[in-house]
């Protein structure tokens, strides 16, 4: 039996079978909902209102995760309530995702053009009575006499060269992909139009970027979030859903193929391009999202020891890879590393050049999960570190992503008194990473909590809730809808020391495991979206990254994506990923003890070793509360 469902305001309807949660009739609906821990009920964004009809009754995570005045005006997780009957239900503001910052571009050095496509245009004798040799033959001749022998040809081009070439009157231009084979003929002299495609599959985003193969610049670069969202906003999350069988594994791989495709036909119809003239597209993405892309099963990726499924780089057609360019083209993915650091790693040391300095350096992408890499020209250490749920707003009272409204920077002053800005200076909704990284580090400095991440006295803005203590850093007269103060709970609190315990951990186990001295670090670089507004002083303050002098700290943006844009550009840069692949030494942290005992120094802030960070400590009116973990 179905039901129909209606969404408010927007008054959009579904019917779905009896037994369907809201959130799947959201997701059918096309509703914008928030569900960052992918449907299992522990994040507590997906809250909606439930104005009529028949719907399952409460469960234990409803009742954990919804606040008592919540329940008693009928909200639910949407996740958690299965419909038993025709309902309406209403989509509050706090619980869309609404349109997310993107950060698209970031920085790419230089490097020579030299791209696996090529094109080579030809005069060519026509067939006379004598000389009757085949058209493919004619071909192939002209190419070789110009250094390009024993090409293959693309059987779709096959069928078409005797019409193309006669059309033409025998002139010409061949594409060829890796000095190999013929993916198109063209008629006349085309050389000049030459384009590729970079594509950067985040957890998170998607960002895709049209290249101009002769001279490197790039003609277009757009970006969205990943489609594949609605399957979870967490890699776990999809994961799961993908081990669940064949038709799953493919649902999610068509919704990434789609997003691609999406912003691929926006971008040739702007720069005005025909598709066929895209030749190749250079992928990265992490482990989860290039197995994804790939249709490869990632049940391995879910279980310990964490296999990837695939290793090296892997090239396809693009049409049984369905990416909309040029069907006989190529499509490039770039090597992984191991099951959490994947070809976007790579893309990252790439840009970044960390395999080139000349001083030890650590390179962080930090997203959903942050990938830790520490070395120099003599060797790179990598790890990566689940850090991303807090980042992203899940278990954060009142957190959410970097969308419009959410706040983005916090000052506290001595008397307690809180300012904020938000994303497009909207009135608040909410607090994103950014946010919840300036709020704690603030409340450190002027002592609102201690070292320990406890909040001291009521008063002042700090009072007793539901769950314990909590300061309250915007009050509901001054929030979007005026009904509710936005609150930093001691649970919000946890949350942050938890992930930025875990990338400290990750990089202090990574100097250990090498033999290194952390005082011999030189640079900290830090890429990824969510890096990308990071204050490093924050940071530095909560003990999130090591301490090291400001100008000494730099943000890159998406180097991913400028990684994948060079590998497109050079073949010299894609023969050095699959180098850069095979030298870098992977440290699987759940199989290290030292990790344990760096994560729970790392939950102080900045951290038990307060010797380590001499700096901060002059800044931070914090009461000391400490204990060192030394492991037996």
């Amino acid at each position: 039996m179905e039901f129909e469902v209606v969404f408010l305001p927007e008054g959009k309807r579904c019917k779905v079978p009896e037994k369907t949660t809201l959130l799947s009739a959201a997701l059918k609906a096309e509703v914008d909902l928030a569900a960052i821990c992918g449907g299992k009920g522990y994040c507590g964004k997906c809250l909606v209102e439930v104005i009529d009809g028949k719907v399952s009754p409460l469960t234990d995570h409803e009742k954990k995760r919804v606040p008592k005045e919540k329940l008693e005006k009928n909200y639910r997780l949407a996740c958690q309530t299965y419909i038993e009957g025709e309902v309406t239900i209403r989509v509050p503001d706090q619980s869309r995702v609404g349109k997310q910052r993107l950060v698209i571009m970031g920085k790419e050095p230089p490097v020579r053009i030299m791209s696996n496509v090529e094109k080579l245009y030809l005069e060519l004798s026509p067939p006379s009575l004598e000389d009757p040799t085949a058209d493919d033959e004619r071909l192939l001749a002209g190419l070789s006499s110009k250094g390009y022998p024993n090409l293959k040809i693309d059987m779709p081009v096959a069928r078409e060269i005797p019409k193309i070439l006669r059309e033409s009157g025998w002139k010409v231009t061949a594409v060829i992909i890796g000095r190999k084979e013929i993916i198109a003929l063209e008629k006349g002299d085309t050389t000049a139009r030459k384009y590729g495609l970079a594509v950067d599959i985040g957890t998170t985003k998607l960002a895709v970027f049209i290249v101009d193969l002769n001279d490197g610049t790039i003609v277009y670069a757009d970006g969205t979030m990943n489609p594949q969202i609605k399957f979870g906003e967490d890699v776990i999350s999809r994961i799961n859903y993908a081990s669940q069988g064949k038709g799953q594994l493919e649902e999610i791989r068509s919704a990434i193929v789609e997003g691609i495709n999406s912003l691929m036909d926006a971008g040739i119809a702007e720069v005005e391009i025909a598709r066929d003239e895209v030749y190749e597209a250079v992928l990265v993405g992490n482990t989860a999202m290039h197995h994804l892309f790939a249709g490869v099963d990632v049940k391995s990726l879910g279980l310990a020891p964490y296999a990837a499924g695939i290793g090296r780089s892997f090239d396809c057609k693009a049409r049984d890879a369905g990416i909309a360019i040029n069907p006989a083209g190529n499509v490039h993915l770039l090597p992984n590393v191991a099951g959490f650091v994947g070809a976007d790693a790579i893309a990252d040391i790439l840009a970044s050049r960390l395999h080139e300095k000349e001083r030890l350096t650590l390179l962080m992408d930090v997203g959903t999960n942050t990938e830790v890499m520490l070395g120099d020209r003599n060797g790179i250490w990598a790890c990566s570190t689940a850090s991303g749920p807090a980042f992203e707003g899940a278990h954060i009272r009142c957190g959410m992503r970097a969308a419009s409204g959410a706040i983005e920077k916090v000052w506290i002053d001595s008397d307690f008194r809180a300012s904020y800005k938000t994303i497009d200076d909207k009135k608040p909704r909410g607090i994103c990473g950014s946010g919840m990284i300036d709020a704690v580090a603030e409340m450190l400095k002027v002592g609102l909590i201690d070292t320990s991440g406890r909040i001291q006295q009521v008063g002042s803005g700090v009072r007793d809730g539901e769950s314990g203590r909590e300061f309250v850093l915007v009050p509901k007269e001054e929030t979007e809808t005026g009904k509710e103060d936005i609150v930093i709970t001691q649970d919000d609190i946890r949350e942050i020391q938890k992930a930025k315990a875990a990338i400290y951990a990750g990089f202090m186990t990574l100097v250990r495991k090498a033999g290194l001295d952390r005082g011999d670090l030189s640079e900290i670089i830090i890429a990824g979206a969510f890096g990308n507004y990071i204050d490093p002083k924050s940071a530095r303050i909560i003990g999130m990254i090591p301490e090291l002098e400001l100008d000494k700290i730099s943000f890159t943006g998406n180097t991913a994506g400028s990684g994948a844009r060079l590998c497109l550009k050079s073949l010299d840069v894609r023969r050095e990923a699959q180098i850069v692949a095979s030298k870098i030494k992977y440290i699987e942290l759940a199989a290290q003890p030292i990790f344990e005992e760096e994560y729970i120094n790392a939950m102080y802030m900045p951290n038990s070793k307060l010797e380590d960070f001499p700096k901060t400590m002059e800044e931070v009116k914090a009461p000391r509360v400490v204990r060192r973990y030394v492991r037996r």
